[in-house]
C-alpha cells in the first residue's frame, strides 16, 4: 500500500521528520509513532526507531 503525504496528519509528518534523525526520541507522540508502524513507515529498534524505505521516499516525495 503506497502512502502519500496527503494520508498523513501534521503530527504525523512531523514525527515521521523526527524519527529520520538520530537522538533520542523525547516526546514524540506515541499515537503517531504507532500510526507510521502500522503503515509501514516506520520500524522500531532496539534503542529507537529507524525509517523504512517507504518511510524514506516519503520525506523524499515531501522534500520536492
Amino acid at each position: 500500500m503506497a502512502v502519500s503525504k496527503s494520508d498523513l496528519s501534521q503530527i504525523e509528518l512531523k514525527t515521521l521528520a523526527r524519527v529520520s534523525r538520530p537522538g533520542p526520541y523525547v516526546g514524540l507522540n506515541g499515537k503517531a509513532v504507532q500510526k507510521l508502524i502500522e503503515l509501514g513507515l516506520v520500524k522500531t529498534r532496539v534503542a529507537g526507531y529507524v525509517l523504512t524505505e517507504d518511510g524514506i521516499s516519503l520525506l523524499r516525495a515531501d522534500a520536492e
